[in-house]
């Protein structure tokens, strides 16, 4: 069982204690805190909270840019006993309405760039009643419908009786929102022991001491940030925050706070491989890296930048069961399975394949909390998932002889772009809400950075069917991640005898000569 003293919210409160002036968050900003100013803020927003109404049990949406307060509001939640909902900054319209909806927080906490888009579905919006408003400038705070309040107004005095509250490893840490493929987005509750296993096992996290740093670019709604913001306050490190991934800022940042640490997911690796290669290539503080997945040819990073490589097999609900460690494996491994993990590849009735055969990626652990503690407000979707008592990821795979682990694909209908797994069905939803088209079907094809592009067939309702006015109707409705590249309009869909899209067919087209590329058609979408 994990001990208390290493549940996050006690791990910074006793860091305090003992090193008070040790650095532990800056911003490429140059902004930085200590343990006593993280322990000061975070009291500072538990006490806010607690005049708020957030006691035991209670959820709050947030959703904010990386920045020191969407590091700390986590554990500030938690200390009032509360259940941090962290949403994707991207989400909004249908999509935000459903997740704000499902979680049924009162209170949210929201940076003002985005609070126009709760005004957008204030309508639908059936349980929140305050947004607390973060980096409001000016005299006038944005309106959305319900109560809004100033971050700065309610952040005054702190008083250590409303952070008095500490949770244990079995308590819900947070609820993050993963696309859904076959349905709308479903909550995964998250328990500290899983958050907690999850930062200690992508790396073999004993080779890192205090001295080590852990860039981290990537957001704080997603586990990628919060095991970062996690694991160095775990090996007393620092955690270097930026708002999101720029590759011309990439080495520069490294070397100024002489990061060691990196987790490189998704299409980043192209990004870092496609820059000027450099005499000094190897010369950089980074260190250590993780990357999920490994690129084709990881022997070549480690002789251009001199890095000590490893990968894993994971997703939200799961904590890392396989992983190589800095031994890496055959090409193209995930790993073995971790101590205190039992991972099988299982047939449609869950019995257990032969090494080498396709299957489907199974989990369970030896200890409890460990693992996902279901979908929030979703007892089908859990019952689903663990049924047979293992938890079923949806993922193919298969394993070999000498006990490697090989992801291979989806077996669930999810596009991956720019590190994010977009729901089609999603996507679709909106798309049909225009009145260009009639009916819709999205696909992911292979991109040049690594991951995906969306690829979406239309059946225009008009002659005059225009890609460009679509996406102008798309643009203020969906995350820029989910936006497609391509758009193709058709006749009609190729479907089966029960009127299901065979989307396999879709995949398997080669570019049609009258695709649209908004890439080749310079049509900007911003971030």
């Amino acid at each position: 069982m994990l001990e208390q003293r290493l549940v996050l919210p006690s791990l910074l409160a006793g860091r305090a204690a003992e090193t008070p002036d040790r650095t532990w968050i800056q911003h490429v900003d140059g902004a930085s805190m200590t343990y006593a100013d993280v322990e000061d803020r975070i009291v500072t927003w538990a006490t806010a909270l607690r005049g708020l109404g957030v006691g035991r049990g209670d959820t709050v949406v947030v959703m904010m840019p990386n920045s020191f307060d969407a590091a700390l509001v986590w554990p500030a939640v938690a200390r009032r006993g509360g259940i941090e909902v962290a949403i994707n900054t991207a989400y909004r319209g249908s999509i935000l309405m459903h997740v704000v909806n499902n979680s049924e927080a009162r209170v949210g906490i929201v940076d003002a760039g985005f609070v126009d888009r709760f005004e957008a579905v204030r309508p639908e919006l059936l349980h929140l009643e305050t947004i607390v408003v973060v980096n409001a400038d000016g005299e006038d705070l944005p309106a959305w419908g319900g109560t809004t309040v100033r971050a700065d107004d309610v952040l005054t005095e702190g008083d250590p009786g409303a952070a008095a509250f500490f949770p244990a490893y079995h308590d819900t840490a947070c609820i993050l929102y993963t696309s859904g493929t076959t349905g709308p987005s479903k909550g995964v509750v998250i328990p500290w022991a899983q958050v907690y296993r999850t930062s200690t096992g992508m790396y073999d996290i004993d080779d890192f001491t205090e001295e080590d740093a852990w860039y981290s670019p990537f957001p704080l709604f997603h586990m990628s940030g919060k095991l970062a913001l996690y694991g160095t306050a775990i090996f007393g490190g620092r955690f270097v925050v930026r708002e999101y991934f720029k590759t011309d800022e990439f080495w520069s940042d490294i070397d100024r706070f002489e990061c060691s640490i990196f987790m490189v997911i998704g299409a980043t690796p192209a990004f870092i491989w496609n820059l000027p290669r450099s005499p000094d290539d190897g010369d950089h503080a980074l260190k250590y890296t993780l990357m999920a997945p490994m690129p084709e040819d990881p022997d070549a990073f480690v002789e251009r930048y001199g890095w000590r490589l490893c990968t894993v097999f994971n997703m939200t609900e799961i904590s890392g069961p396989v992983r190589s460690g800095w031994e890496r494996g055959p090409k193209g491994s995930a790993g073995r399975i971790r101590p205190g993990y039992e991972v099988r590849i299982v047939d449609e009735h869950d019995e257990e394949v032969a090494p080498g055969v396709l299957g489907e990626i199974v989990v369970r652990s030896d200890d409890p909390w460990v693992l996902n503690a279901g979908y929030w407000k979703n007892p089908e979707a859990t019952v689903k998932a663990w049924r047979n008592y293992w938890f079923h990821t949806g993922d193919a795979g298969r394993y070999d002889e000498e006990g490697w682990y090989y992801y291979v694909d989806r077996l669930k209908d999810a596009i991956r772009v720019s590190g994010e797994n977009v729901s089609s069905m999603e996507v679709e939803a909106v798309v049909q809400d225009s009145p260009d088209v009639v009916e819709a079907a999205a696909v992911g094809v292979p991109s040049e950075f690594g991951e995906e592009s969306i690829k979406l067939y239309v059946v225009p309702a008009t002659e005059d069917f225009d890609a460009v006015r679509l996406m102008d109707f798309l643009k203020p409705r969906l995350p820029r991640f989910m936006m497609p590249r391509y758009v193709v309009a058709v006749d009609e869909l190729p479907k089966t005898p029960t009127e299901k899209v065979r989307k396999h067919l879709l995949r398997e087209r080669p570019m049609e000569a009258n695709a649209w590329d908004r890439v080749e058609a310079g049509y900007e979408i911003p971030r």
